[in-house]
Order: structure tokens, then sequence, then C-alpha cells
């Protein structure tokens, strides 16, 4: 196998495993609710259900594109 072959391979290999994480199937372990998009419509929402849980341990997880 040439150099370039093997390079179209690994980049082929990595933007299909990039895909699949990115749109592959997102479940959570079992007694978890299930992820949730943070958006205007359902703030509310997740004020209740963060401020339900007070005395457990809380994470959010805010990611940006920029």
């Amino acid at each position: 196998m040439t150099r370039r072959r093997a390079l179209w391979l690994i980049a082929v290999v990595t933007l299909l495993a990039v895909a699949f994480y990115l749109w592959g199937s997102s479940h959570t372990p079992n007694g978890q609710p299930p992820l949730v998009s943070l958006d205007p419509r359902n703030v509310a929402n997740f004020q209740q259900s963060f401020d339900a849980s007070a005395a457990d341990a809380r994470l959010v997880l805010l990611l940006s594109p920029t």
C-alpha cells in the first residue's frame, strides 16, 4: 500500500469515526434521564430539574462552537 493511499484510508476512517460519534445513537445509562439540548423553550424545565436535586452532586456542561 502506498503512503498516499494509507493517508486517505486514515482520513476516511477518522471521518467515519467522527460522524458516528456526532450522529450515532446517544443512549444514556439506565436510571439516567436522556440527554437534552438546552434552548429557550426548555430552560424552565431544566431549572426545575436542577433545583429538585439540591442534595445530590450536579454538573452542567456547556459547549459552545466559539
